[in-house]
């Protein structure tokens, strides 16, 4: 536009309509720089606010009893429980748990109901020793009464005793197994 005003002949001035209608898409052009600006700015701000929500909320369960996704539980005080969640009921439910090193310490079949089963395992293997405290893993395989799979997920507890927060998500210390914050599926009372 500058350079149509300095190059415009004198005898046939620029129709000052069409100037008019440039000087204002140059001003709405300005405007929706300036609103982007701003919304890139509030943008940020609100993850910034959503950081700390999160944050705080991961902090929340600091000393809390947590049910959350995972296979691996502590085994403290003769005791580590499990939840397994079935699909239907399941009329064969083939228990196995491992220690820290992959071996078989104990095995046991059991029945179970749609939703939520609670295990408690003692820390005694199938020769009868009692294990020391540390992580153990438990793998479930459920069918019902005509042999047919059941879909199964399992869920472990345990008190929440630290936090880590440098990461893109929150991750809860559950008496030393690491639970990402997502995976947390509810609470309870500590008794």
């Amino acid at each position: 536009m500058l350079t149509t005003l300095q190059n415009q002949d004198p005898t046939d001035p620029e129709d000052v309509s069409e100037m008019t209608t440039q000087l204002a898409t140059f001003e709405q052009l300005e405007l929706a720089e300036n609103n982007n600006a701003l919304l890139s700015d509030l943008s940020e701000s609100l993850l910034t606010l959503q950081g700390v929500i999160d944050n705080s909320a991961a902090q929340s369960y600091l000393g809390t009893d947590v049910v959350a996704v995972g296979d691996t539980a502590p085994l403290e005080d003769g005791e580590a429980e499990w939840y397994f969640v079935l699909d239907d009921d399941a009329s064969n439910v083939s228990i196995e748990i491992t220690d820290e090193d992959g071996n078989v310490v104990y095995e046991t079949t059991v029945t179970g109901a749609e939703g939520a089963n609670n295990f408690t395992w003692d820390g005694v293997t199938d020769g009868g020793s009692t294990l020391s405290s540390g992580t153990y893993t438990l793998s479930v395989e459920a069918t019902d009464s005509d042999g047919n799979s059941v879909d199964s997920e399992i869920l472990m507890t345990g008190v929440v005793s630290a936090i880590d927060l440098t990461g893109d998500e929150a991750v809860l210390y559950v008496n030393g197994v690491d639970i990402a914050i997502s995976d947390v599926q509810g609470t309870q009372t500590v008794s």
